[in-house]
C-alpha cells in the first residue's frame, strides 16, 4: 500500500507541472487502440471439479500524455482498459464460459528518446503499472458461484516504440510493451467456501495510435 501511495503522489506532480511543459509545446496527449495478448493459467484447480481458471487475449483502448522534463527523456502516463475471456480448462468444468476480467492499467513510464533527426522518434522505456481489475461474471460462473473476485496488482512495465511525426502538431504512434500482472481469483461456493487461485498474467500489449502536441 504505501508503493501505491508513492506512485500516486509522483503521478500527481507530474501532472501539476505539467501547464509548464503545454506552454513550451512539449507535451503530448495521445490515444492507442491496444490488442493484449497473452495466456494464464491457474496455479491449482477449483475445489474437487480439477479445472484450472484461465485468462485470454482481447482487445483494449488507451489514452496517455508525454511529458518533457529534458531533451532525450520523457515521462509517459497513462490509462488504459482491455478485456481479458477468463475461462475454465480440463476437469469437471472444462469449456465453461467465465465472462471478461477488465484490466484497467495505470502506468508511469521513464522514457529515453535518442537524439535523432527525421520523422521517426524512436523510444524505449522502463515504470510501474497498477493493475486495477473489474470482473463481468457469466450467467455460467453466477449458477455455479456466489461470487468471484480477482485482486490488483502493482508490477512492472518495459516499453519499446517509434512516433513517426505527421505535422507540426500530429504524429502516428507505434508501441510494443510488457506489462507483467499477478492476480488471485477468489471464488466463493454457494455453501458460502472460499479459494483462492493465483495467476500470472504477464502479456504483450501492441498499441497503435496518434498524438497530438500542444
Amino acid at each position: 500500500m504505501h508503493r501505491l501511495h508513492l506512485i500516486c503522489v509522483t503521478v500527481a506532480i507530474l501532472l501539476i507541472g505539467s501547464p509548464g511543459f503545454a506552454e513550451q509545446g512539449d507535451t503530448e496527449v495521445g490515444f492507442r487502440l491496444l490488442w493484449v495478448t497473452g495466456s494464464a493459467s491457474s496455479a491449482g484447480t477449483i475445489a474437487e471439479t480439477g479445472s484450472a481458471v484461465t485468462l485470454s487475449s482481447g482487445p483494449g483502448i488507451e489514452i496517455d500524455w508525454v511529458l518533457w522534463p529534458l531533451d532525450e527523456l520523457t515521462v509517459e502516463l497513462a490509462i488504459g482498459g482491455s478485456a481479458q475471456p477468463v475461462g475454465t480448462s480440463g476437469g469437471e468444468l472444462g469449456g465453461v464460459d467465465g465472462g471478461s476480467l477488465w484490466r484497467i492499467p495505470l502506468s508511469a513510464v521513464a522514457q529515453y528518446r535518442p537524439d535523432l533527426y527525421g520523422s521517426f522518434d524512436p523510444y524505449v522505456g522502463l515504470g510501474l503499472v497498477y493493475n486495477a481489475t473489474a470482473y463481468d461474471e457469466s450467467s455460467e460462473y453466477e449458477s455455479l458461484f456466489s461470487d468471484v473476485s480477482f485482486s490488483n496488482d502493482l508490477n512492472i512495465v518495459v516499453q519499446a516504440g517509434v512516433t513517426y511525426t505527421l505535422d507540426v502538431r500530429w504524429s502516428a504512434n507505434l508501441d510494443l510493451r510488457y506489462m507483467a500482472m499477478g492476480t488471485d481469483a477468489t471464488f466463493t461456493g454457494i455453501d458460502g467456501s472460499t479459494q483462492t487461485l493465483g495467476m500470472r498474467f504477464d502479456p504483450w500489449v501492441v498499441g497503435l495510435g496518434f498524438r497530438f502536441r500542444y
